[in-house]
């Protein structure tokens, strides 16, 4: 089902006996630590998860979760967009204990009290899901940033001598 308004809470159990999906649309604004990471809160997360029963009886849901963030240029500190497209595979899980025991192919999610806030799920997916470092093209970053970004001038431009050269020239007598 296509919302425009997703649950702020589901419970993956229900979902995953009933094989059931969900897809829509969650503003980037109301992720408080992605808003503090990223150059813009703007834009919206697409996500899109189909749930079900997998063979030994866990919860497991797959599915796309796809956005386009500001991320912060660390050559000239202006927005850079970036491209996120992930594909999911999600297993829910009780507790730590739990997750631990989950195959790998599968990224844990903690339910609390049987139930997943949405939101917090999907944000610490994209949080992940950013680069570490993020650049514009050089051509695309402020003139000034660029030239003192991969500036040689800092460079000296004699090597001072080495303090014991004269040791190797006495050795060498």
């Amino acid at each position: 089902m296509l919302n425009d308004t997703l649950p702020k809470y589901f419970d993956p159990r229900k979902f995953a006996f009933n094989e059931q999906s969900f897809e829509g649309y969650v503003p980037l604004n109301r992720f408080e630590e992605l808003s503090a990471i990223l150059a813009s809160d703007e834009g919206n997360a697409f996500i899109h998860l189909d749930f079900r029963v997998d063979e030994d009886r866990r919860y497991i849901a797959t599915g796309s979760l796809t956005a386009q963030v500001q991320v912060v240029c660390q050559r000239c500190l202006g927005p850079v967009p970036y491209d996120l497209a992930l594909d999911l595979s999600l297993g829910f899980v009780y507790d730590e204990d739990h997750a631990k025991n989950l195959p790998a192919s599968y990224d844990p999610v903690v339910m609390t009290d049987g139930e997943v806030i949405l939101a917090n799920m999907v944000e610490q997916e994209i949080i992940l899901a950013l680069p570490i470092v993020a650049y514009h093209e050089e051509s695309g970053c402020n003139p000034t940033a660029v030239k003192y970004a991969s500036s040689t001038d800092d460079a000296p431009d004699d090597e001072k001598p080495n303090p014991f050269s004269i040791l190797a020239q006495l050795k060498a007598k």
